[in-house]
């Protein structure tokens, strides 16, 4: 009966990692964090076919994603101050 009562650490973790995953700025801080790097390296020696490239095709459209769901709250913010 004590276990069922006491809350458990695992249950804690998800709700917030749910927040980290869903927040746009994170997905934006991070995407740039690989991103730039990544571009500094293909662009020393294109002709060469690399890990970044791979890293670059996953996270840019992230990165994207991000950038659109923050100008799309900007814009439902912007639509409240005018009713």
């Amino acid at each position: 009966m004590k276990t069922a009562i006491i809350k458990q650490p695992e249950m804690k973790v998800l709700p917030l990692l749910k927040k980290i995953i869903s927040n746009p700025w994170i997905g934006v801080a991070v995407s740039l964090a690989i991103i730039i790097p990544s571009l500094y390296k293909i662009l020393d020696n294109v002709t060469v076919f690399r890990m970044e490239y791979i890293l670059l095709a996953i996270f840019f459209p992230i990165y994207l994603r991000s950038l659109k769901k923050i100008f799309d709250e900007i814009l439902d913010r912007t639509d409240e101050f005018y009713d």
